[in-house]
């Protein structure tokens, strides 16, 4: 069994306040969570505005299809266009 996770760090130009921010993260989260199946949260920057960072986690049998996953999901928010990428970090653990 493969478990992969990867952290996107987002920047949110002209975002000024939580609420702000919470409306842009919001959709990112839910249409990543549903085109994929994948488990979402955002876990740094939670009271800073124009900046957040989400993770995602996934599991499968096959290696190759959490990899390819996680590509596509930092395509798919870059696709958004709700959000600059700043940086994404992914990790692949075998269980």
């Amino acid at each position: 069994m493969t478990i992969g996770a990867i952290r996107i760090t987002l920047l949110l130009h002209g975002c000024f306040s939580l609420k702000e921010k919470r409306a842009r993260i919001r959709p990112i989260l839910e249409r990543v969570k549903n085109k994929f199946h994948v488990a979402g949260a955002e876990v740094e920057y939670q009271n800073t505005h124009d900046a957040a960072q989400l993770a995602f986690v996934l599991v499968s049998s096959d290696e190759r299809l959490v990899n390819r996953t996680l590509d596509q999901i930092v395509d798919f928010v870059e696709s958004l266009g709700l959000a600059q990428i700043a940086d994404s970090e992914s990790e692949m653990m075998q269980w």
